[in-house]
């Protein structure tokens, strides 16, 4: 009997020092110090239970299938606990993985160049007038102002235009 009780008696300490633990992992401090307090009192119930036996009080023996019970949801209590650790640390890591790529994602939108709103456009050399008021080739305005790089082909009415070839 006084090996059941001592051994309750340490599970649940360890399962409070697990709970403790959980803190600094989630971050939730009340929950899991509700929790610890909870088996901590289970535990000094325990140690009152030891007290009388060791005592040798025969108005509180402790009842044998009382103590094998309280073992039993000791060691449950533990291994419970123990187990849900790695679970809590996985999402605090994908936690931090996804802060990491919601900073990147952050970084990339804030360099991201886009055009909008209306361009005043010569509509004879179609050049663009900037916001200084200087007229620029539509494609030096456009590779400065976004991401957009331009190479140069001719199109099918340039062709003719230009070279009298039908394509």
């Amino acid at each position: 009997m006084l090996f059941i009780i001592c051994l309750s008696i340490i599970f649940q300490f360890i399962t409070v020092i697990i709970s403790l633990r959980l803190i600094r992992i989630t971050g939730y401090s009340r929950s899991w110090v509700l929790i610890a307090l909870a088996i901590m009192l289970m535990g000094i119930r325990r140690c009152v239970a030891l007290f009388w036996l060791l005592q040798g009080s025969t108005i509180n023996t402790p009842d044998l299938v009382f103590e094998i019970v309280g073992l039993l949801t000791s060691a449950l209590m533990m291994i419970g606990v123990s187990s849900i650790v790695p679970i809590f640390i996985s999402i605090k890591q994908s936690e931090e993985v996804q802060k990491k790529l919601f900073e990147d994602l952050q970084a990339s939108i804030n360099n991201v160049k886009v055009l909008s709103g209306m361009l005043p456009i010569c509509s004879s050399c179609k050049k663009i007038r900037d916001d200084q008021g200087y007229w620029t080739q539509i494609e030096s305005y456009i590779t400065d102002h976004s991401e957009a790089e331009f190479t140069h082909g001719i199109c099918q009415d340039c062709v003719r235009k230009i070279y009298g070839i039908t394509a």
